[in-house]
């Protein structure tokens, strides 16, 4: 086994970059050792204090189920932080919006794959979106006044800011339903504020009705 207390080599992640997507991901790294070839999986992202939290992992199959990272981007790693890893399109979502992604957390881009990583602690990351959902929201309502203001749809600064918001996961469930029932509204996307409004309905147990209402004085508000 090698010498957990020796320097560490991040080489990769767990997660495939596929699976990533158009989200963010806190993920569990893939590791090295000083002086020691095999690569090892942190089962647990504080391996040093957690005695079998390292598993000797296949290089072939750590890269068929997660992600291997090009030499370039190799880098220390110390225990207690995981791999922030961010999507191409949540990345362009944020430069589209005005959301600075690397205020919190030391992002680069990976490679030829348009993915972000950094480091970070859970407490870290967790503080991280919860800024990203602050500044998204934001963003979502001043591009909604906008629209409302000069009777057109919604930017693609707000539709980005709408998809952080999604993705994030991390604002009231009510908060992120009216403002995905305000969009389609201000976007005249009939269908779309008819299927939002039985599923919204549905999940948080509120009659159609108030919930339309509620989109309604959204809108009235920003115009304001």
């Amino acid at each position: 086994m090698a010498d957990v207390r020796g320097p560490a080599t991040l080489r990769g992640f767990h997660v495939s970059v596929a699976d990533i997507g158009d989200q963010m991901h806190l993920c569990h790294p893939l590791l090295s050792f000083e002086n020691d070839d095999a690569l090892y999986l942190a089962h647990k992202l504080d391996w040093q204090n957690a005695p079998g939290a390292l598993a000797v992992a296949d290089p072939e199959e750590a890269a068929s189920h997660g992600t291997i990272l090009p030499t370039t981007c190799r880098q220390p790693i110390a225990s207690g932080l995981g791999v922030v890893a961010a999507g191409a399109a949540f990345v362009q979502a944020a430069e589209c919006a005005g959301v600075r992604l690397d205020a919190d957390v030391a992002f680069a881009p990976m490679g030829q794959d348009s993915l972000w990583i950094g480091l970070a602690t859970p407490a870290a990351y967790a503080g991280l979106r919860s800024r990203l959902v602050e500044d998204a929201r934001d963003a979502f309502d001043k591009a909604l006044g906008d629209a409302v203001g000069s009777a057109s749809c919604l930017s693609a600064g707000g539709n980005a800011a709408l998809l952080l918001l999604r993705r994030c996961g991390r604002p009231r469930r009510e908060e992120l339903a009216v403002r995905q029932l305000a969009a389609a509204r201000q976007n005249q996307e009939l269908r779309l504020y008819r299927r939002l409004l039985t599923r919204f309905s549905r999940e948080l147990g509120t009659q159609e009705s108030l919930l339309d209402a509620v989109a309604e004085r959204h809108l009235a508000s920003l115009a304001q």
